[in-house]
């Protein structure tokens, strides 16, 4: 990793934390404020207010916790990093909340029940009004950075918030007709707060599951044109399928197979490679890895046929060579394997005594006898070179299974 980029790392890493951080704070408060407050006053709107605003500080705990985590190192046990203990960790935070939702309805109906409901204090309806503009503060600050960072976990910590400041809404309309006389709205307020709770446990498990099963749309639609963009942006990739971009807590892992010109060598094929990765790498903070694999054709529907190897195709040319001919052996075979059958290329060794005329008519023929072997060979382009010097003489000859005839470069 570069210096440049583990700066930018470090850097929004260091953001992150401190909008979570200064979130933690504020949630701390706010939890043991309406706690103390809703049970003094009697509020139960108020205390399940505290419970939800318990969740969020939960959440910030566990974001904080997530991305210490995340920023491990891989090892031989995670090779990928530690990524999806973040998720693994937000869905038993989704559990609980869940559980921490059914026990408010159960305590509200159980008041209402009851019949014997009392209107809270006063203190907790302005403990309700505090609560709201706290979190409204809390989710710009958040959302703002998150933007910037463009981090699904930061920007799901400002939604929190605002979450919290709804259901504080919903808990202070209940209380404040509960002042006017109304008492029933209070434990119905509490109803609703836990609605509001049960949504936000939906959602996180639901990112929590669609991350740990790799599913797509866990990264962003806007993430996913952009990687596509930049794979194609390399000039010598054909085309590419198989994009799969994939969640590990902050990073994302991308594994894509990208075509390429069927002539290019191993080693070409793998720069192109090389390219599409650094350009991913260096483009978009969150990948911290790329996995590319090399095609020379689409191949979303099939498999590529299993062709001969190189040491067969070697045995089979020497094999069509007969002796005291022009045509004395092979300097060097490079197959190039597709769909439709074998590409052959071949660099052929030959008499220099010979009149260029006798060698030129030699290879036609030994072309000939190659493209009827039987071997699934459709095409082979021939160029020729000395025993003595090894020098490429020039006319290089490409025959086809269609035209079966030597025609010059």
């Amino acid at each position: 990793m570069s210096e440049a980029r583990k700066g930018r790392k470090d850097a929004n890493y260091a953001d992150a934390r401190r909008v979570t951080q200064v979130g933690t704070v504020g949630d701390t408060i706010l939890t043991f404020g309406k706690l103390v407050i809703g049970l003094a006053t009697g509020s139960a709107a108020l205390v399940a207010e505290g419970f939800h605003s318990g969740a969020d500080l939960l959440f910030d705990l566990v974001v904080l916790l997530g991305m210490k985590i995340a920023r491990k190192k891989p090892d031989e046990s995670h090779p990928y990093g530690h990524g999806k203990f973040e998720g693994l960790i937000s869905l038993l935070l989704a559990a609980i909340l869940l559980m921490v939702a059914v026990g408010v309805v159960v305590d509200a109906a159980h008041r209402v029940d009851e019949g014997n409901l009392q209107a809270p204090g006063a203190l907790a309806f302005w403990a309700a009004l505090i609560s709201i503009l706290t979190k409204e503060g809390l989710f710009h600050y958040t959302v703002r950075v998150g933007r910037r960072l463009k981090s699904n976990i930061i920007m799901a910590n400002a939604w929190h918030h605002r979450a919290d400041s709804i259901s504080s809404f919903a808990a202070m309309l209940g209380i404040g007709g509960a002042l006017m006389g109304y008492p029933v709205l209070d434990p119905v307020a509490a109803i609703a707060v836990a609605f509001f709770v049960s949504k936000v446990a939906l959602e996180i498990g639901r990112d929590a599951i669609r991350e740990l099963t790799d599913a797509s749309d866990a990264v962003d639609q806007e993430i996913r044109q952009h990687i596509a963009q930049l794979i194609r942006a390399i000039p010598e990739v054909i085309s590419a399928h198989f994009v799969t971009p994939r969640r590990l807590g902050p990073d994302i892992i991308v594994d894509v197979h990208v075509v390429v010109p069927l002539s290019l060598s191993a080693s070409e094929g793998h720069q192109v490679a090389e390219k599409v990765r650094q350009n991913l790498l260096q483009q978009v903070d969150s990948i911290s890895e790329v996995v590319v694999h090399v095609d020379t054709e689409e191949d979303l529907d099939w498999n590529l046929p299993i062709q001969s190897g190189r040491d067969e195709l070697l045995a089979l040319v020497l094999a069509e060579i007969p002796s005291n001919h022009p045509v004395l052996g092979v300097v060097r075979l490079q197959p190039n394997y597709a769909r439709d059958g074998i590409h052959l290329d071949l660099v052929l060794k030959v008499d220099e005594s010979c009149a260029f005329a006798a060698i030129h008519a030699d290879a036609q023929q030994l072309c000939d006898r190659l493209l009827n072997a039987g071997e699934n060979i459709i095409e082979i382009r021939t160029s020729m070179a000395s025993v003595e010097k090894r020098r490429t003489l020039s006319r290089p000859t490409m025959v086809t299974r269609e035209e079966n005839v030597s025609t010059p470069h």
